[in-house]
């Protein structure tokens, strides 16, 4: 690869900006046709499609946690090789953890169809939403396995140095999804599954794209046969799944907050303020993802400097992703504070008053959350890194699960509805005070002097 954008050799703010640049924009891409998805259905199906299509999160995001646990934890593990030079044993952690993954994937998906009803009704589904979000779940669970792969080569590809191969993947997920939107839902008529037809069909581009990188000279990452690198392989398996264990526990925390935040919304306010929640989700997306692009970039970058040695280096690149998290966070809030009736319409057809009145004072006390959560996030990446699974996961289920949830139980005895509101806002500045306490005490320098966290 050019040496100017070698995390080991070359500038620290430009080589950063090389791997978080395309992450950013691929993830911005992916969130934006999550969004259009939401202005499509809000639009032209809406507000209690929009609300079926939030009840059905927690269990994405469940189904999510165990396939992202591997893939991120095996591409850190990978990053480290690759910074050893050993890549050898980088092409056997990718291997080993592909085909979990596949496994893994395929699995849940298969058992999910099958307890569908089951499932449902555990979302909190009632019988008003509980017809839409069997449509529609019923569509993405089978489709699943094709984004859990496609995010899995997504993270090998940006460790093997091509970013921007894993960008192009999710921009062309995006272009398509919205695409098929248009034509599913709008001229088609199809409604909600056209919705989950256009996701289910634009996420088998995301696989053949990124696949084609296994194919290309520059790829140093080869698939080895089952047959002579399976047999006592397990071992890199349950090491993956360790370091990833953040992962694994943010998606699940998010999970159940947002399971939870559905029961209080349906049980407070009804179907529109289930709504309301779900139009505020699709406002965090884009900040939130922007930031996520950011920590991900600290993956090739930190964990290859981690193989090397390189104290230094890994506390500019860490201090680098912080600040322009925190920048972005300052953006998005001040566009909310400013703008917040503009950003909602767009969600909503003319005469869903009571759904948009919800977002508003949703909005109005939960935009501080932006100040923090970026930084929080890039912190957990830090340590996932840097192969410290423990320290990224109390992050984690700080942000994601303990602190929402208590502020759920706790803050709404005191303050009523604002108090759901602005759960997650203190809690992401809790979370910040106890993740800066964690990184003043796992400096690079003395990380790289401990042994690494394994499975025991």
């Amino acid at each position: 690869m050019n040496r100017n954008f070698d995390p080991l050799q070359g500038e620290v703010v430009p080589v950063f900006f090389h791997y978080a640049v395309p992450s950013v924009i691929g993830l911005l891409a992916a969130t934006s046709a999550g969004i259009i998805d939401g202005i499509f259905i809000g639009n032209f199906v809406g507000a209690t499609a929009l609300a079926a299509v939030n009840i059905t999160l927690p269990a994405l995001y469940m189904f999510a946690a165990v396939v992202f646990m591997l893939a991120v934890g095996g591409s850190v593990m990978c990053g480290k090789f690759i910074g050893e030079n050993n890549t050898a044993e980088a092409s056997a952690v990718f291997s080993r953890t592909l085909y979990a993954t596949i496994s893994i994937s395929v699995l849940i998906s298969l058992v999910s169809i099958v307890f569908l009803d089951v499932i449902i009704r555990g979302l909190g589904a009632n019988a008003e939403l509980s017809p839409l979000v069997h449509d529609y779940l019923l569509i993405i669970l089978w489709a699943a396995p094709l984004l859990i792969i496609g995010f899995t080569l997504d993270f090998f590809v940006r460790v093997d140095n091509r970013p921007v191969l894993a960008s192009v993947a999710l921009v062309f997920f995006a272009v398509s999804n919205i695409a098929l939107d248009w034509l599913f839902i709008v001229k088609f008529g199809w409604g909600l599954k056209g919705a989950a037809w256009a996701t289910a069909l634009a996420e088998a581009g995301i696989v053949i794209i990124l696949a084609s990188h296994l194919f290309h000279p520059a790829c140093t990452l080869r698939l080895v046969k089952v047959s002579r690198h399976w047999r006592g392989g397990w071992d890199t398996i349950a090491r993956a799944s360790y370091n990833g264990l953040s992962e694994f526990t943010n998606e699940i925390s998010i999970g159940l907050v947002m399971l939870l935040f559905n029961w209080v919304m349906i049980n407070r306010l009804g179907i529109a303020g289930v709504a309301a929640f779900t139009i505020v989700g699709y406002l965090m997306m884009v900040g939130i993802e922007v930031c996520y692009g950011f920590a991900e970039s600290l993956n090739p970058t930190v964990s290859k400097n981690f193989g090397a040695g390189r104290a230094d280096r890994i506390t500019r690149f860490t201090v680098t992703a912080v600040v322009s998290s925190f920048a972005v966070g300052v953006v998005v809030s001040v566009m909310l504070l400013f703008f917040p009736g503009v950003l909602i319409s767009f969600f909503l057809a003319e005469g869903e008053l009571a759904t948009e009145k919800i977002a508003l004072a949703f909005v109005a006390v939960f935009w501080p959350a932006f100040l923090f959560n970026g930084v929080n996030i890039t912190l957990a990446s830090y340590f996932t890194a840097m192969q410290k699974p423990l320290h990224s996961s109390l992050i984690a289920i700080s942000r994601s699960l303990v602190l929402p949830g208590l502020g759920l139980l706790i803050l709404p005895l005191w303050l009523g509805d604002t108090g759901v509101y602005v759960a997650i806002p203190v809690a992401e500045a809790l979370t910040l005070v106890f993740a800066l306490l964690l990184v003043s005490a796992n400096r690079p320098s003395v990380l790289i002097e401990q042994p690494i966290d394994v499975v025991k």
